[in-house]
């Protein structure tokens, strides 16, 4: 089976149509192949438009030990869209999915399918990937251009790994998974056709006009070998006739599409094609595929990018990472969640020229990413609405350095970073139309250099809190951070001015006293940390646990922007915590701040020994920041902040019941 597993309700059944005219070996082959790789219950309907080579006969003789099969014998060859219509009317199931007999399955094809059927009501059908005999890519649904000419997605420039779930203009008959309800909406197969060609384009188009979305399911492939069974000429002729037929049928929709033909010349029409179908198209930038096993803002950014993603369930969400850092084993992840990922993009300017004008709505996440990609981007999306995500106030970090360095030449060198990037962050304030900040402060200085745009605050949701252990079975105090793995981050600084100046003054008062250190990649000055006392236990697939061991948080955090997602999460966990007025900004303290912020270090020994010696006070604290944590940092605050940034893109809201 390709992609992730899915469970299917053991009750779903489908009926299977399948169309001949000739090919009787290819049809049984099908059929063998649908019974050994089929897991539901099915039947199948086997409609033979009046084959000439005596193949009804010859199916009649091998299908009677076959209860599962019903053959259809027509008088007369009606062609495929007639013959499909005629087995509907056999099928007693609510799902029926049309199948030529020159494809051949695999295993696990149909669950994916089902799955998709099965979570999205909008879906009327659902399309697998179709592979040719080399194994090579043949069609993951198709485009239709104002010409009235189809091509199938770009198979020649598209990787398979690189492929997503996605709403499509169309999507193949050769096999296609349909609601049955959905399928007589629209009116079934159009008879204006001849024997073939264009019946699956209008019927997907009829689909659409009635509310129906067709879907394309990378995570299901089946090998398409192509056989046909009409000569060239014979096939032509059809093609021109049915051309005809589908330009008249469809007019208003074909009208203001770009054309198929010439479009190898006009690459930026291609992909408006493949994404028209989309409500919306956001492009989201930021430094590399969200990594859920880190920090640096990854998790954030992941909440932004799923926010975006639920605004529509057929809306097109592209995530260009402006880094590859472990992009291939991320990526797979949101391409589930149907987002385009991106990556390895050398020339921004250029790429966006390919989707010119594509884009309803472009996020930069951070400055520098804002400088190499967002704006560059955007000379090409004149539409766009441009939406900069500070993530943090990056110029804040080297104007700390410098107020604290004493050596003139680093006062020097943090003075010129913290202006370049001062400049940076107004000139993508000013560039945006919508600005996002994750603090209340940080967005009054945001909101003082760019006065007449709108700037939201939109910080990070936690999982919800319901029940949080209270001090028994804990001990000991904590330190969560990651630290990249490299010397000078801030993570490290706080680390080892917590053992170097905090714990030699707590562990006075509390001999014994235990520090756990948290967080992904330590560098060599925290691993040499390691003693009896001092566990430094690097990176852990859920620090939750942790943080619900121990009795205090401790980070003295002298350098940082933006909101501290460690300390949210230790809100979470019910694990009171003592920081800097650094780490502490955007919390929402207010005045429990007394209990929990110190500027120095004998501030902070003295802060965390009450937490450790006053267990009246920890758990008063803990039921304060607990419930400062539902209400500012919950999934339904978020989601209310993620909201309004997204209506003042102008999107719309999601539709009720998808």
């Amino acid at each position: 089976m390709n992609g992730a597993a899915v469970d299917v309700p053991a009750t779903r059944a489908v009926t299977f149509v399948m169309v001949s005219h000739g090919g009787g070996d290819l049809v049984m082959n099908c059929l063998d192949s649908l019974r050994k790789h089929t897991t539901v219950p099915y039947r199948v309907v086997v409609v033979d438009s009046a084959s000439l080579d005596g193949t009804a006969d010859w199916l009649e003789e091998r299908l009677t030990d076959r209860a599962e099969v019903t053959l259809l014998r027509l008088r007369e060859n009606l062609g495929f869209g007639a013959g499909c219509n005629l087995g509907v009317r056999q099928a007693d199931t609510e799902l029926v999915c049309f199948l030529n007999a020159d494809v051949e399955l695999s295993e696990g094809w149909l669950e994916p399918l089902l799955a998709v059927l099965d979570r999205r009501p909008d879906v009327g059908a659902v399309a697998p990937v179709l592979l040719g005999q080399d194994g090579e890519l043949q069609e993951a649904g198709s485009v239709i251009g104002g010409d009235g000419w189809c091509q199938a997605w770009d198979a020649e420039r598209t990787q398979l790994d690189d492929l997503f779930p996605r709403v499509v203009d169309y999507a193949s008959a050769a096999c296609l998974l349909i609601r049955r309800r959905a399928f007589f909406a629209a009116g079934g197969f159009s008879p204006d056709y001849e024997i073939a060609y264009f019946e699956d384009v209008d019927l997907a188009l009829e689909l659409r006009r009635r509310g129906w979305l067709t879907w394309v399911e990378p995570a299901s492939r089946v090998t398409h070998v192509r056989h046909g069974s009409s000569g060239s000429e014979r096939a032509a002729e059809l093609m021109r006739h049915n051309h005809g037929v589908f330009r008249r049928r469809q007019a208003p929709v074909l009208r203001g599409r770009p054309p198929r033909i010439g479009m190898e010349e006009a690459p930026h029409r291609q992909i408006q094609l493949r994404d028209r179908p989309a409500p919306h198209r956001v492009l989201l930038i930021d430094d590399r595929v969200p990594q859920a096993d880190r920090g640096r803002g990854d998790p954030r950014t992941q909440a932004v990018l799923d926010a975006w993603v639920d605004a529509h369930p057929a809306g097109r969400v592209t995530y260009l990472a402006a880094f590859p850092d472990r992009a291939r084993e991320c990526a797979p992840a949101l391409r589930a969640r149907g987002v385009e990922v991106v990556w390895g993009v050398e020339d921004p300017e250029a790429w966006g020229r390919e989707r010119a004008g594509l884009y309803d709505v472009i996020v930069a996440f951070r400055p520098h990413n804002f400088v190499s990609h967002g704006e560059p981007i955007s000379r090409s999306q004149p539409q766009a609405v441009r939406v900069y995500d500070a993530e943090a106030l990056f110029h804040r970090r080297p104007q700390q350095h410098f107020e604290t360095a004493t050596d003139s030449d680093e006062r020097r060198r943090f003075a010129v970073e913290a202006t370049r990037l001062r400049d940076q962050e107004t000139a993508a304030f000013t560039w945006a139309d919508v600005g996002v900040c994750v603090s209340e402060e940080e967005a009054e200085w945001a909101a003082s250099v760019a006065p007449d745009r709108p700037i939201r605050v939109a910080c990070y949701p936690t999982p919800p809190v319901v029940e949080v252990p209270g001090l028994e079975g804990r001990d000991g105090l904590a330190f969560f951070g990651g630290f990249d793995g490299t010397p000078g981050t801030p993570n490290e600084r706080a680390v080892l001015e917590l053992v170097g100046d905090v714990l030699p003054g707590l562990r006075e008062r509390h001999p014994g006293l235990r520090l756990r250190v948290i967080g992904a990649d330590p560098s060599p000055a925290v691993l040499a940390l390691r003693g009896d006392d001092i566990e430094v236990t690097g990176k852990v697939p859920d620090p939750r646990p942790w943080l619900a061991s121990a009795r205090v948080h401790v980070v003295p955090m002298r350098y940082g922007a933006g909101v501290k997602i460690k300390f949210v999460d230790s809100m979470a966990a019910g694990l009171p915590f003592v920081t800097t007025p650094v780490g502490a900004e955007g919390l929402h303290l207010g005045v429990l701040a007394r209990h929990l912020v110190g500027s120095s270090p004998a501030e902070l020994v003295e802060a965390c020994d009450r937490l450790l010696a006053d267990d009246v006070l920890w758990a008063d604290v803990q039921a304060e920041l607990v419930e400062i944590c539902r209400e500012h940092f919950s999934s339904t605050a978020f989601d209310r902040a993620m909201t309004r940034v997204i209506a003042d893109c102008g999107l719309p809201p999601r539709p009720a019941g998808v």
